[in-house]
């Protein structure tokens, strides 16, 4: 199983650059495909305030979460939450807290890979051992 970091949604969802917007449709077209698309609730839950802050319309946004839902495996939680905060606090990288999350919530689901547009994953890697794609 393979988990989509918040970003690949939002450059599949707006053009902000062209190369990744198709980057991003083709690998979640592919993932889908394969049966392999893992999402959380904290990646829905980021994809609709990204939206919303970018100005786009809510039927837009609705619609897109709407199919994305179907793709949720794994639930943000208290324990993935606890975990987040004492290795974030060991190791003074709490700004990256939701990234962290990501990396838990990734392991609980047993997912092999994490795939993101951001290079800000490979500084927290060694506390996972999901394997961390940055796309370029």
């Amino acid at each position: 199983m393979v988990y989509l970091d918040t970003n690949v949604l939002i450059y599949a969802s707006v053009v902000q650059s062209e190369e990744k917007k198709e980057k991003s449709l083709k690998l979640i077209e592919k993932l889908i495909k394969q049966k392999r698309l893992v999402l959380s609730t904290l990646v829905l839950q980021e994809f609709v305030f990204t939206l919303a802050k970018l100005g786009v319309e809510s039927e837009i946004i609705k619609r897109d979460s709407d199919f994305y839902f179907d793709f949720v495996a794994v639930e943000y939680d208290y324990g993935t939450l606890r975990l987040a905060v004492n290795s974030c606090c060991e190791n003074s990288s709490c700004k990256s807290i939701n990234d962290i999350i990501h990396l838990y919530l990734a392991e609980k689901y047993r997912c092999k890979k994490l795939i993101t547009f951001d290079r800000d994953f490979l500084k927290i890697v060694p506390r996972s051992n999901v394997k961390v794609e940055v796309l370029s």
